[in-house]
């Protein structure tokens, strides 16, 4: 019991953490808590929604060319 007990003590961290995160290369990058050390992978890219795909884009450009 004592083991589960330290392996929880080690999941619960009262950092708030300030991420320096690497310069993008590639899908993810590391990045290190300026405070505690704590290392995580942070990904490089969102999922673009239907507000920001290329199809919407061509949408608003197709509404707006015939208002004119």
């Amino acid at each position: 019991m004592t083991q589960w007990i330290e392996i929880a003590a080690e999941l619960i961290s009262d950092c708030c953490h300030r991420w320096l995160i690497e310069s993008p290369s590639g899908p993810t990058s590391a990045g290190t808590c300026r405070d505690c050390g704590e290392m995580r992978e942070f990904k490089n890219s969102i999922q673009i929604t239907s507000w920001e795909s290329p199809g919407s884009q061509a949408n608003r450009n197709r509404r707006n060319n015939n208002r004119n």
